[in-house]
């Protein structure tokens, strides 16, 4: 059985285009961020952080596609195809689809998991690593902003004000990790 998108529809170009869209991997960040932030570097070893942090990641992301495929005829309105247009992707060729499609969001976690590890290895306790890995995910979140922003036709201080409200989401998980611990 052939599960490869190799369809070309209305759909498949409307996830196209999301996947050049950046609110997965905001998502993605936002969630490893938060992840991260939930963990107790004192009672947590790093390894056990990591685990957490990458099934809750792989479990999210397979649940955003689950949902994706299942909503997918709400989409289209109802899943059928006029006559001109080949009919809508079914059963496995829609869930890779719709997991391809949130693939952003899994991979958002890569590089705060990485500056998490990297930092660990270096020799920063578990604790100043979750901070390093936090820090991380605000100039993440702020080179999202960046992205969206450029995406939208901001410049100047409109642009400004997207990536600075977008770091400062990440500053506000930084500031709710250290009232937990």
């Amino acid at each position: 059985m052939d599960i490869s998108p190799g369809y070309d529809s209305r759909a498949e170009a409307r996830d196209r285009d999301r996947l050049s869209r950046p609110e997965h991997g905001i998502y993605g960040t936002v969630l490893t961020a938060g992840l991260i932030a939930a963990q107790d570097p004192h009672a947590d070893p790093l390894h056990e952080i990591v685990v957490d942090v990458l099934i809750t990641v792989v479990v999210f992301w397979l649940a955003h596609g689950y949902a994706h495929a299942v909503a997918r005829p709400f989409n289209t309105g109802g899943g059928s195809a006029g006559a001109s247009e080949p009919l809508p992707p079914r059963g496995a060729r829609l869930a890779w689809a719709s997991l391809l499609a949130s693939w952003p969001l899994a991979r958002a976690s890569i590089v705060p998991v990485g500056v998490l590890v990297v930092a660990r290895l270096a020799g920063a306790t578990v604790d100043n690593a979750q901070n390093i890995a936090l820090w991380a995910c605000v100039v993440l979140l702020a080179l999202w902003g960046l992205r969206a922003g450029r995406a939208a036709g901001s410049t100047g201080w409109r642009l400004a004000r997207q990536v600075t409200v977008s770091a400062l989401f990440g500053v506000a998980l930084v500031i709710l990790e250290s009232a937990i611990h």
